[in-house]
């Protein structure tokens, strides 16, 4: 039997994003049940399209979590205006706060200072509902080694590039990108694990086939389903190398 589960998907919304209610409700009509909305950007005043987006996703019943943007120049400062604005409009203990860094080559310790937000953050939210978001053009340039940097329940992978077809990172949990909906190009993301969604998905005993999904590695799959990517591979005759395309007929067991 074959499993053909698309990845859930959630919506990145920020002072861009449309402020009015048809736009969330429209994502809703499309299956996109959580959004993740900007709370404050590095040296920007933000927390009026903060108000308004987050009332107008909760209004329209979607589930509402948080990011910021930092270019690490003041980790301080920027984590103290997320966790005001996060109490202020109520968002949980279970909200997932993303941070996604957006610096330079010019600041330097740059691992450092993201470690520094990270421990911040945990002293006021539960560190495993918080993730970090990278461009893959800054890892592909090496501004971060994530090696140096502590291991996390999720990483999200930002990769806009026309037609690029996965996260380029395997280790990705969350793949965001542009798409048109409604008309409109959008900023979405593949949430692989249902990190933000809550939303996995689990095989029956008798699936023995997946259909891969746009975005989809041998990691990906090996990760998601717990089988080795080792057996995986001998399963399919493949090799890591191997590239996976969207509608590829993978055997699972």
């Amino acid at each position: 039997m074959i499993t053909k589960n698309e990845y859930p998907r959630l919506a990145f919304c920020s002072s861009l994003t449309p402020a009015k209610i048809e736009y969330y409700e429209n994502l809703r009509k499309v299956g996109i049940n959580a959004v993740s909305i900007c709370m404050h950007s590095s040296g920007h005043e933000y927390f009026k399209y903060a108000v308004i987006h987050t009332n107008l996703a909760r209004q329209a019943g979607l589930t509402t979590h948080a990011y910021m943007i930092t270019d690490l120049y003041d980790p301080i400062s920027d984590v103290t205006t997320l966790t005001k604005r996060l109490t202020k409009l109520g968002y949980g203990a279970t909200t997932k706060v993303t941070i996604l860094v957006n610096s330079d080559k010019y600041v330097k310790d740059r691992e450092s200072k993201i470690v520094q937000i990270m421990d911040l953050m945990s002293n006021y939210h539960d560190r495993s509902c918080i993730d970090l978001a990278f461009f893959k053009r800054d890892l592909d340039d090496k501004l971060y080694d994530l090696d140096k940097l502590p291991r996390m329940i999720n990483l999200t992978i930002i990769n806009c590039t026309p037609g690029a077809s996965s996260p380029g990172i395997n280790v990705a949990g969350t793949w965001i990108y542009k798409a048109e909906l409604e008309n409109d190009v959008e900023v979405l993301g593949y949430d692989f694990y249902g990190y933000y969604t809550d939303d996995g998905y689990q095989l029956s005993l008798v699936d023995t086939e997946y259909v891969a999904q746009p975005g989809d590695s041998w990691y990906s799959i090996s990760r998601r389903h717990g089988i080795p990517i080792n057996d995986l591979l001998v399963l399919n005759r493949a090799m890591h190398t191997d590239r996976i395309y969207a509608g590829q007929v993978v055997r699972i067991a």
